[in-house]
């Protein structure tokens, strides 16, 4: 822009109510050479004068930001050639912006002026927005080119409490009814209606502003017809080698030889992500999830990002969910566990030979409740990363600490060459009420079937049942005996 123009900007500007200082003329003005030199090439306008592109374009939008409180971040749908996107940055430097834009030669032509104007905070997001977009956005700004009610059909699902949908609207607003006229926007109010004019023009306005007025957030995901427009990877037939191999994981098969495993569960999958970052490879979703958990969703759109989620046709999901429970599945890279040194700290350190994973995860799940911070899982156990012993863990698998130890064959050996103190479960054992159990030990509970190696029985401790039944589901008997032990004191 040629310094003549500048300073006409700027007066028109000014006759606008707006004052442009020295870093903000210099913007517009590049952005401005950036769209004359681009307009014929990628049909970016159909302005074509100089003063039509400053007051139709620039101002027009510039105004807003003395006409509307705009929550940051805010998404701009439509955004074409960057209206009113980049003139609210421009105007607001704090303001953070998604341009939402599905053509490809305008998305080119916004992520170089993204870079030419050096604007930070601004990005692009080059599909259509509707049911399957999600965004962690306050408001939503558009130039309208279609009701509001189809504006805030398309984005309704994200907005929080209290987000805002600003329209900016031509003299045809005259006939856009009220809020409260309009199906289905219950869950909107009509927050303003302004009308008003650009400044030394004959230009008529009128600015629409609804208010999100209830908490629901839902993302619907699908497997959509174009690709680009998804949110993540479409698996939708069995031969799939990603679907494979998350079957061969969900089936049960040796976690040693996957070297993965599968959570499932709304609190259990963001407590896994969370504690296992660097371990979370995948994210799986079934076609029509419908998600309004703010958090779960914002997940979501992290692996998204990453390009680690696949949503699944839902009878491959079904395949892969074996505990039902109809939400995300993480998948995940287990842990190394490191060797048990023999060591007890002060407390109650559990000894767990179980395998049948339901009663591993159950006693873990014990353990952690009553305070036991070291988990010992032996050689012919489960490991603990089993995705039913996950389950029944509650998460409790990524709350402890857990190591690996000898065979319960090798442990007799193992306690002597260590020294540490170890209490079995036995029922030869002393009874357990009134027990004293040392300030520091080891607690075993035998194998389910054959139980203890007679070696372990020299300090044993049995727990009193009524005569006719043999014994005690081992996680159980395991989950008493730290009921005993946290009951007299001990932590």
């Amino acid at each position: 822009m040629k310094s003549a123009e500048t300073s006409r900007m700027r007066e028109l500007f000014a006759a606008s109510g707006l004052r442009l200082d020295e870093r903000q003329a210099a913007l517009f003005a590049r952005f401005y050479d950036l769209l004359e030199r681009y307009n014929d090439e990628l049909d970016l306008s159909r302005l074509k004068r100089f003063e039509d592109i400053i007051v139709k374009h620039f101002i027009d939008c510039a105004l807003v930001v003395s006409l509307a409180d705009i929550p940051s971040p805010v998404v701009d749908i439509g955004t074409g050639a960057g209206f009113p996107g980049i003139p609210l940055k421009i105007m607001k430097p704090d303001l953070r912006i998604i341009l939402a834009e599905p053509r490809h030669k305008r998305v080119d032509f916004l992520r170089m002026a993204i870079d030419e104007l050096e604007l930070k905070d601004v990005s692009v997001y080059p599909h259509l927005v509707g049911p399957h977009s999600f965004f962690q956005a306050n408001a939503v700004v558009t130039r309208a080119l279609e009701s509001a009610s189809d504006t805030i059909g398309r984005v309704r699902h994200f907005l929080p409490l209290g987000g805002r949908v600003i329209l900016m609207k031509g003299p045809s607003a005259d006939d856009e009814p009220g809020a409260d006229s309009i199906v289905g926007m219950d869950d909107f109010r009509e927050l303003e209606r302004k009308d008003y004019s650009i400044p030394g023009t004959p230009y008529r306005r009128r600015l629409l502003v609804f208010e999100k007025t209830s908490a629901v957030r839902a993302v619907t995901y699908r497997i959509l017809t174009r690709a680009e427009g998804m949110v993540g990877t479409a698996i939708t037939s069995a031969d799939n080698a990603a679907f494979k191999a998350m079957k061969k994981t969900a089936s049960g098969a040796p976690v040693k030889k996957t070297e993965r495993t599968i959570v499932g569960g709304r609190k259990l999958v963001p407590e896994a992500a969370a504690r296992l970052p660097g371990l979370c490879e995948s994210l799986v979703l079934f076609d029509g999830l419908r998600e309004d958990d703010d958090a779960l969703n914002a997940l979501i759109a992290s692996f998204a990002g990453e390009g680690k989620l696949y949503i699944l046709k839902k009878s491959l999901y079904n395949e892969l969910d074996v505990s039902g429970t109809g939400g995300p599945l993480l998948v995940v890279r287990v842990p190394e566990l490191a060797e048990w040194d023999g060591s007890v700290a002060e407390g109650c350190t559990l000894l767990v030979p179980f395998q049948d994973p339901a009663n591993a995860g159950a006693v873990i799940r014990t353990a952690a409740a009553f305070g036991v911070e070291r988990v010992v899982m032996l050689r012919e156990a489960v490991n603990p990363f089993h995705p039913r012993c996950v389950r029944a863990s509650g998460g409790a698998v990524f709350g402890v600490t857990l190591l690996r130890g000898p065979s319960i064959g090798e442990l007799a050996r193992f306690r002597e060459e260590k020294g540490f103190e170890l209490v079995a479960l036995d029922r030869a054992g002393e009874p357990i009420a009134g027990f004293r159990f040392p300030k520091g030990f080891a607690l075993l509970a035998g194998v389910e079937g054959p139980g203890l190696p007679g070696a372990l029985r020299a300090k044993a401790v049995s727990i009193p049942m009524e005569g006719g039944v043999e014994s005690l589901n081992a996680a159980v008997a395991a989950s008493i005996a730290l009921y005993a032990w946290r009951s007299s004191g001990g932590h």
